[in-house]
């Protein structure tokens, strides 16, 4: 058989891969983290819901958190794809969404800080690949096709600021958006001697400022809780061949700082000095007025009994 008719008959099959993978059935589990708190930070509500759960993607590894020099949740999973040599094609996806509400911690026992404000967000992700595609076109049989393995990879992510100044907030969007994953897809087509491998990784670090802009927040608006969400999909498939794609691992970094409790500008401290000062002035004035007042009536009062005496003595 030709090249040119191997190829065509290896075409359809990365085109179905395509198209399978853009079509994955819905939700079907659910596997809850929990909720772990930092030091700056709460990440919580952690959970992986999807169509491949259980056993799902991002387990069996429990996440974990660090605090220096960031926040960071990071999780170490063993969750892969894998085809079979011997099948004649195969084609196989997982995938996962990864949802979680990321916070900045109060400080209620300081009253010199409000607490702990988020100043981004930051994710990556990383895993292994191997292809083997180990036959030519005829080697099984009289027209079959040359052997192809392919696997590829994808993330996507969605941010939404969901607190303000610690304090529930449920304006603006969303940011959404795709991961660049290198390589995000590997294809070998046979005869191969041996097998492909190598790593492939990924990692976006948010713009903060366009954050803000989506939710309509001013600069000075404090961003105290988003809500997180990562869907990962992972998927091989082989025509007499041999794929498999693994995430090693993923990580959510959410640097915070403390924010201290406003201290009024010069100019308001001395207009609200001037104003306690006006009111002490014309408290005093008040009084002095009365003061006054009272006086002359006293004096007011003397001078009549005075002369009330005088006509007495002279009648």
């Amino acid at each position: 058989m030709s090249a040119r008719s191997s190829r065509m008959r290896v075409l359809p099959v990365a085109l179905f891969f395509s198209a399978a993978l853009g079509s994955l059935a819905g939700q079907a589990g659910t596997l809850n983290y929990g909720t772990f708190v930092g030091t700056e930070v709460t990440y919580a509500n952690v959970s992986e819901s999807g169509a491949t759960i259980p056993p799902g993607l991002f387990v069996p590894a429990t996440p974990v958190l660090t605090n220096n020099p960031n926040s960071q949740l990071s999780f170490g999973p063993q969750g892969f794809v894998q085809t079979d040599q011997s099948t004649l094609f195969e084609l196989k996806t997982k995938s996962s969404q990864l949802n979680m509400d990321i916070s900045g911690n109060s400080l209620p026992g300081d009253p010199g800080y409000l607490g702990y404000a988020l100043t981004g967000i930051s994710f990556n992700i990383a895993g292994s690949y191997s292809v083997w595609a180990p036959f030519a076109a005829g080697d099984i049989g009289v027209g079959t096709p040359a052997s192809i393995a392919k696997v590829t990879m994808s993330g996507d992510y969605s941010v939404q600021v969901t607190g303000v100044d610690w304090a529930p907030y449920s304006g603006g969007a969303p940011i959404a958006g795709s991961m660049l994953i290198v390589p995000s897809d590997v294809t070998d087509n046979g005869p191969q001697n041996a097998a492909t491998t190598g790593s492939w990784q990924g990692s976006t670090v948010l713009d903060w400022a366009a954050l803000r802009a989506t939710a309509g927040l001013s600069p000075s608006a404090n961003i105290t809780q988003i809500a997180f969400q990562y869907t990962a999909v992972i998927g091989a498939a082989s025509v007499y061949g041999a794929a498999e794609t693994r995430v090693t691992n993923f990580n959510v970094n959410g640097p915070a700082a403390a924010i201290p409790v406003p201290v009024p500008e010069p100019p308001t401290i001395i207009l609200a000095g001037l104003g306690a000062v006006a009111v002490v002035a014309n408290g005093y004035r008040r009084r002095k007025q009365r003061s006054q007042d009272s006086d002359e009536g006293d004096d007011q009062g003397q001078a009549a009994g005075d002369l009330n005496g005088a006509i007495a003595l002279t009648a």
